[in-house]
């Protein structure tokens, strides 16, 4: 079973499944097998492209590009949307070994090689935003800025969710699941979609493609990704930062957001007042001003 429209992090973080170690410090040859990701570009060839990454994990690219805030945004530059490994339309992953962080930070560093081009904007949503500062961290001189919306906790083990908070009574009635896909929250639940939402009729504001889910590639990720803390390489990271969240985003809970954007160095920090885990869908306008207005801003050199 998949989601309708697959759209946020994987549920597992907030079961507090904890396991002690860090990211690898090494830096191994992007891409050894030759493989490359199966990836779209909207909009205006331009220097440095945007590349968004979407959630999951497990999910393609599909639901992410279908939200309404690129229309407008590409009108001015290009925009990049792939298929993480094992998802979609790009290589299978071969065994547990391709279903890791690392795998996806080399992934994107091969793919931002197939682009020729020497530096990207990077976008991340919800799990994608995992990814981008763990690619960030390892390649900051290959990121010209770095956009975070929703994003899971650099240190998933210690993520926050409002489910149960801002919906008890909803939450109380999901059976339990104790599987391993239950216990990293790769489930096929359509009623956390429904609370991920500010207004629920925003939900009709993303059309198309709802794409496909892989509960093996998030069961395996997400086991990985529990290792993970970021926090210490964030704290040392140059790279020009905006951190957006929905205030009332039961996925990711503002704090957060609000930890990632103290943690970076002058990070900056936008809260969407109408917007749960998706404010490129329910404040597209605003997402795509406020964004636009990041990335044409001053860039480190």
């Amino acid at each position: 079973m998949t989601f309708r429209k697959p759209r946020h992090l994987v549920l597992a973080l907030c079961l507090g499944l904890a396991v002690p170690g860090l990211a690898s410090a090494q830096q191994p040859a992007p891409d050894p097998e030759g493989e490359t990701l199966y990836h779209v570009a909207i909009g205006t060839p331009g220097e440095v492209p945007l590349v968004a990454v979407n959630g999951g994990p497990g999910f393609d690219h599909s639901y992410l590009v279908n939200a309404p805030a690129w229309k407008e945004m590409s009108a001015r530059r290009q925009i990049i949307f792939y298929d993480q490994r094992g998802t979609g339309k790009s290589p299978p992953a071969r065994g547990p070994g391709d279903m890791t962080v690392d795998r996806m930070v080399r992934d994107l560093e091969a793919l931002r090689q197939q682009l020729k081009v020497e530096r990207i904007d990077l976008l991340g949503h919800s799990f994608g935003g995992i990814i981008s500062m763990a690619y960030a961290a390892r390649y900051p001189r290959h990121v010209a800025h770095l956009v975070l919306v929703g994003s899971g906790a650099p240190k998933p083990a210690e993520h926050e969710f409002l489910f149960d908070k801002l919906y008890p009574e909803i939450v109380s009635a999901i059976p339990p699941d104790s599987s391993p896909a239950g216990q990293m929250g790769c489930i096929a639940i359509d009623t956390y979609d429904r609370m991920s939402y500010y207004d629920q009729r925003n939900r009709a504001l993303e059309s198309g493609d709802a794409g496909t889910f892989s509960q093996e590639v998030c069961t395996e990720v997400m086991l990985d990704a529990m290792k993970l803390d970021l926090y210490p390489a964030l704290a040392r990271l140059d790279v020009p930062t905006l951190v957006i969240n929905g205030r009332f985003d039961a996925n990711v809970s503002p704090t957060v957001a609000y930890k990632i954007s103290k943690t970076i160095p002058g990070a900056r920090l936008v809260y969407f007042e109408r917007s749960g885990h998706s404010p490129q869908v329910e404040e597209p306008e605003k997402f795509a001003l406020e964004v636009e207005r990041f990335l044409d801003g001053g860039v480190k050199k």
